[in-house]
């Protein structure tokens, strides 16, 4: 691709080239693609109208969710308390969603609440931008990814296949097979998606991270309270609990998947979406369609019906090639 080095397990893929890997793909197998937010969809009579924001509506025969994690964001009541008037760079705490540009902080004391690559990633930045950081980690140890191997022994192949998302049994069978996690019963697969990736951070990160940004774990935030333009938090952990005054609180608190976050779909759509029992994530046929004929759903929102490997790049062939073999013709009129 454009003459770019070969990379492998080894390699973290910096994001410039990540980037320019899509824009390729796009061109060489999508075609041309329409810069446009979409503001609203609704069912109509006969299809889908489909609202952008510059006030032009489209008619569709289906339509297909493929948000990503964008607005399903969670972030914990005690920490929306810092910020009455909603979360965000400028407020007293943000979600690491909300960001692009962590040198901002510059100078200021940070604390990053959470434990997976998200938090620690973020302190790594952080520290290495001039802020004074500290990681808060409710469990009682950080877990690390470990360095891959290449060519590893057949034994080892053997006790640990390898897979997108690691090595195990486990994540070789959900991935090769995300059709098979739906069969179990949905509490069986709500366990497995919960269990089957834990927060880690990346091996190559570690360095940046250990024994140089301190990381406190077994504790929790209890309270948080805005003091003018400092958060006071208090700290829980097994020695009792003690005052925290920072700059901005971090919430690398990951998200939650709730089909009523999609606020772009209408209320009387999201209403009419049957839900996997135990959560808010949307009931899917084998080939990623709800409740309402015609609307798919792909990415985060469809791990709980077909595993973990529907949050990353690496699920996107299965899903993308079972909603094109099933989804109508699109049918577009201004």
């Amino acid at each position: 691709m454009h003459g770019e080095s070969e990379l492998t397990e080894l390699t973290p893929i910096p994001c410039d080239v990540f980037v320019r890997y899509g824009q390729w793909f796009q061109k060489r197998y999508v075609g041309d693609v329409e810069p446009a937010s979409v503001a609203g969809v609704d069912r109509g009579t006969s299809a889908f109208v489909v609202g952008l924001d510059d006030g032009r509506q489209l008619t569709a025969a289906a339509v297909v969710v493929a948000t990503g994690l964008n607005g399903l964001a969670y972030m914990p009541e005690e920490l929306l308390r810092l910020a009455p008037g909603g979360p965000g760079a400028g407020a007293l705490v943000s979600h690491t969603s909300h960001h692009s540009d962590l040198p901002r902080y510059a100078g200021q004391r940070i604390a990053v609440v959470g434990g997976g690559q998200s938090a620690l990633e973020s302190a790594a930045l952080l520290h290495e931008a001039g802020a004074h950081v500290q990681v808060l980690v409710r469990e009682r140890r950080v877990l690390w990814g470990s360095v891959p191997q290449l060519g590893r022994p057949w034994l080892q192949r053997l006790a640990k296949p390898a897979s997108p998302l690691g090595t195990g049994w486990t994540l070789a069978a959900v991935c090769r097979a995300p059709g098979g996690v739906r069969r179990p019963p949905a509490a069986a697969r709500l366990l497995l998606f919960r269990r089957a990736l834990g927060p880690s951070g990346g091996w190559w990160l570690r360095e940046r991270v250990e024994d140089v940004v301190p990381v406190r774990t077994s504790c929790s935030v209890t309270r948080a309270e805005a003091s003018g333009s400092t958060a006071r938090l208090e700290i829980t952990g097994p020695g009792g609990s003690e005052p925290l005054a920072v700059d901005h609180v971090l919430a690398a608190t990951g998200y939650r998947l709730d089909i009523d976050a999609l606020a772009f779909l209408a209320p009387a759509l999201r209403r009419g979406i049957v839900c996997v029992p135990g959560s808010n994530a949307p009931q899917l046929t084998s080939t990623f369609q709800t409740s309402m004929p015609g609307l798919y759903v792909t990415g985060s929102l469809a791990a709980p019906m077909f595993g973990p490997m529907m949050r990353f790049v690496a699920g996107t062939e299965y899903a993308a090639t079972r909603v094109a073999r099933d989804a109508p013709r699109w049918v577009v009129a201004p």
